[in-house]
């Protein structure tokens, strides 16, 4: 804090001792938040004198560069250079808030004055200039539910726009608040300003005024622009919420002519879109995406492996060998890629095929394949699973997407062998759904637009069909919605009762059961013989679980009942990661 050259600014209140003076009075119920009216004027009065005993004394200061200030008052960060500082209160003001009078004549609501509050909870109204809830200090219109920030204040509102790429003629404000839905986002937002235009019967709220023309997408390959009413003959659904499009109103749609729209706030959310303005910017191209070189007679390079050419096999089956993309076991008959010299490195047919560039639906910058975990771990963003296997990343400084193989090939629609409908996300970027299989709770998961049904992504990628040691068929998941009471299932390995609904292994054949954990484990894209270096630099071990007598986890106190445990450098004991975590 750095006083600037001037005498303090004894002849004002700071914002908290004009509560001070107010707070005796009744307070008001707003919304269900109790508020105080603040009518006391911003300076002292004639009777404080130096030997009165207020103690409140204001300073102006002056911020640093690095300096990170909120205002106690209305709780927004103090974005500009000078402030004032209560050496009583040992609080930081906005400069606007010390200042503000009791009364407030707002161009933006020009039938009534604005009325200056202290907040004590978090109330319900949203400020209209920057959408944000209002809390603390702040101007409101007890008859107009109009609320207002006094950073914001000083924002007057313009009565005209010139905007001519969204409309041909000049918009006028319009501050009646009434039930109109904006044409370009096809909303109604009675906290937003409204801009119209009475020759066309044209509304548009001033934060659609200024949306992107073209813009991409996260889930889809090709650029959407803005058409003012849909291109389509029928009604098209929301490739974002799912939700019918109404042709009256503005849409994203494909520039190549898919059948492929969205709403206008859909395509604009952060998890959708980066909100570029793309019009007249050249399409973004990547190098050959390709992470090998084909030799020829099935025998490729591959950049995970490069000392050595690999090979295709034709139905290769071992569970104890693992692929060093998705880490999972070769539980099934399949092709892979095998290499030809002595070192243990085998991929998935489908795994050696993963291009190097690839856009997730749920993140809005392209992801990066790397290739190689060897002494560290890293955990899906999606799934939660820790693995050692190929990930892919997101090249843009400060974004921490790290996904899987398995959960970045996820794509809409999903079709999930557990059930018959096709899967989407449907959500909002913080949403969360209780998976129907796993009763977890995921944010953004997969559900169904038809039904109830959702799938967090560790179920989805789960095995469909795998062997067993004691089986001689394939067992496959299943799961069951509804399971008659009498219906009861058993778990071979750990003896206990199988509940259906939540997911399980089975041979229809032989009727054996098996728990999803107890047939795979829980560090599912680990491998046995790992070592890995975790976040706060401790060296942990993983190893077969082959002991006559299976040792006891530490956390837990089970015998530990998968197919590999973790060891420590200092030799404690776990049956899983999650184990180990806490």
């Amino acid at each position: 804090m750095d006083p600037l050259n001037h005498v303090p600014s004894c002849l004002l209140l700071c914002p908290t001792e004009r509560y001070e003076k107010e707070h005796t009075k009744p307070a008001k119920t707003i919304k269900g938040g109790i508020s105080f009216q603040f009518n006391y004027r911003i300076v002292k009065s004639s009777r404080f004198s130096e030997k009165s005993d207020n103690l409140h004394s204001l300073l102006r200061c002056s911020k640093t560069d690095n300096e990170e200030l909120y205002c106690d008052a209305c709780g927004i960060r103090i974005v500009i250079d000078t402030y004032y500082f209560c050496s009583h209160c040992n609080r930081e003001y906005h400069n606007e808030c010390v200042e503000a009078s009791s009364i407030f004549h707002f161009s933006g609501h020009p039938k009534h004055p604005l009325q200056l509050l202290w907040s004590m909870e978090y109330p319900n109204h949203i400020c209209s200039s920057c959408q944000r809830y209002s809390r603390g200090l702040s101007y409101y219109c007890l008859i107009c539910d109009f609320s207002l920030h006094v950073t914001c204040s000083r924002n007057l509102t313009p009565l005209a726009i010139d905007n001519p790429k969204r409309h041909k003629h000049t918009l006028h404000y319009f501050p009646r608040r009434l039930a109109l839905a904006c044409d370009v986002c096809a909303l109604v937002e009675d906290s937003d300003h409204l801009y119209a235009c009475l020759l066309c019967d044209f509304f548009v709220h001033k934060s659609c005024m200024d949306l992107p023309f073209v813009i991409k997408v996260s889930r889809h390959n090709h650029r959407l622009a803005f058409a003012p009413s849909s291109p389509f003959k029928a009604s098209a659904d929301c490739r974002v919420c799912y939700e019918k499009i109404d042709i009256n109103y503005g849409e994203y749609s494909c520039v190549k002519g898919c059948v492929y729209a969205m709403h206008s706030r859909c395509a604009l959310r952060r998890d959708v879109s980066d909100g570029k303005e793309l019009e007249g910017e050249p399409e973004e191209t990547y190098e050959n995406t390709k992470l090998f070189e084909d030799k020829g007679d099935g025998v490729i390079l591959h950049q995970g492996h490069p000392c050595h050419q690999i090979k295709l096999e034709k139905q290769f089956h071992d569970e104890n060998k693992h692929c060093q993309a998705c880490m999972l076991p070769f539980y099934g008959d399949g092709n892979v890629y095998r290499c030809m010299q002595s070192c243990d490195f085998i991929l998935h047919e489908s795994c050696a095929y993963l291009p190097r560039v690839k856009q997730f639906m749920l993140h809005v910058h392209p992801l990066i394949l790397e290739l190689a975990y060897t002494t560290s771990c890293f955990m899906c963003r999606k799934c939660d699973r820790n693995s050692c296997g190929f990930a892919y990343v997101c090249p843009i400084e400060g974004c921490d997407w790290k996904l899987d193989t398995l959960c970045a090939s996820i794509c809409e629609p999903f079709n999930h062998y557990s059930h018959p409908h096709p899967l989407f996300i449907t959500c909002g970027e913080y949403t969360s759904m209780l998976c129907s299989i796993c009763q977890s709770w995921q944010e953004q998961p997969l559900d169904c637009v038809e039904c109830s049904f959702v799938l967090c992504f560790r179920c989805a990628t789960l095995p469909h069909k795998l062997s067993y040691k004691h089986d001689e068929h394939l067992l496959v998941f299943s799961y069951k919605e509804y399971a008659d009471d009498d219906e009861l299932c058993w778990c071979e390995i750990c003896e206990k009762d199988v509940i259906p609904q939540q997911g399980l292994y089975a041979c229809n054949e032989c009727e054996v059961t098996l728990h999803v954990d107890c047939l795979l484990g829980r560090d599912l894209h680990m491998k046995s013989g790992q070592t890995v270096v975790t976040s706060n630099k401790e060296m942990i071990h993983y190893l077969p679980n082959t002991y006559p007598t299976r040792p006891i986890c530490k956390t837990c106190g089970r015998h530990c009942p998968y197919k590999i445990m973790i060891k420590t450098s200092g030799g404690d004991l776990f049956c899983s990661y999650t184990c180990y975590e806490e």
